[in-house]
């Protein structure tokens, strides 16, 4: 794997020698980073889902064994569904242990209890947490919100690094700038707002779809309240047209590999494989997007408020 470095307060990777992508993925036989998909099992019915229920887990026993294909990944983000329905849920995280350079929890934080945030202190690297606005337009979107913020407030009381995530939508988009102010009052490192795609539930938000010009204000917009307000948390703005296709790497609950987004494929993903017959370096010699994955990962494709 290349020198990169993750930046901790950033939470991002960055090339200290500042080499090009094109160089940097020649040193690599691996993904840097990639989602693990525990379940799809979920207690929400979020309106945008992109990975909908109707997957099935392989064995806890091929489960660690996918986990040892990946060991030495920088990061690896476990998700789900909600990960923390995954009933080996703890042991997994145990098991994650100095086998990954990072190891990251993408949660709806209603499962997360004191005893459970004092646990997570010691075997997470930082939490995502989903919060789509104020609390009617969050309940008309996820729902549960104060479940959310309870989970997401005892995150915060121990300490735990922690990104907010915000789906950027038409039911949302004039209230975006309390996302920003609750990651500033729990602590977050960085707000992360992302477009919608068309996969899963959000095949029939199409008219949530945005790009270009509106995100460019939407920029302007917060970089000026980030200002005004004192905000301390970074907040990034994902144009998914920016970004490029299929950035992102899924591990399904099976073990099947799939790139994502990748806008001309039906249902938005291209499977490039499966981790439970083939090994790391295979999966990554057959994902085509290589270039896409690193840039979005060091920023470069992204939208940045700082």
């Amino acid at each position: 794997m290349p020198q990169l470095v993750f930046d901790d307060e950033a939470q991002c990777y960055k090339a200290p020698g500042g080499e090009k992508t094109s160089n940097l993925v020649e040193q690599m036989d691996r993904p840097l980073s990639l989602t693990f998909q525990l379940t799809r099992d979920c207690n929400f019915s979020c309106t945008y889902c992109s990975e909908p229920p109707g997957i099935g887990t392989r064995s806890h026993e091929e489960v660690l064994a996918m986990l040892d294909k990946l060991s030495g990944m920088r990061r690896i983000i476990l998700s789900g569904g909600e990960p923390m329905r995954y009933r080996h849920f703890w042991e997994v995280l145990e098991y994650c242990q100095d086998r990954f350079g990072q190891v990251v929890l993408s949660t709806n934080a209603s499962m997360i209890t004191r005893d459970g945030a004092a646990r997570l202190r010691t075997l997470v690297d930082y939490v995502d947490i989903t919060v789509d606005g104020p609390r009617r337009q969050h309940d008309r979107i996820r729902g549960n919100y104060d479940m959310v913020i309870r989970g997401l407030r005892r995150v915060a009381e121990e300490d735990i690094p922690l990104s907010v995530i915000c789906v950027y939508l038409g039911r949302n988009k004039r209230k975006i700038h309390y996302i920003c102010q609750t990651g500033d009052v729990f602590g977050a490192k960085k707000v992360k707002i992302l477009t919608t795609i068309p996969k899963g539930y959000s095949r029939n938000l199409f008219e949530d779809f945005t790009t270009g010009e509106e995100l460019d204000e939407l920029e302007k917009f917060l970089t000026a309240e980030r200002e005004a307000c004192g905000w301390l948390p970074r907040i990034t703005i994902a144009d998914w047209m920016k970004i490029g296709a299929g950035h992102a790497i899924l591990i399904e609950p099976d073990g099947r590999a799939v790139a994502s987004p990748v806008w001309q494929e039906p249902e938005c993903i291209l499977p490039f494989g499966n981790l439970h017959e083939q090994t790391a370096a295979q999966l990554w010699a057959a994902y085509p997007y290589k270039e896409h994955h690193l840039n979005k990962y060091l920023e470069r494709t992204l939208m940045v408020v700082e």
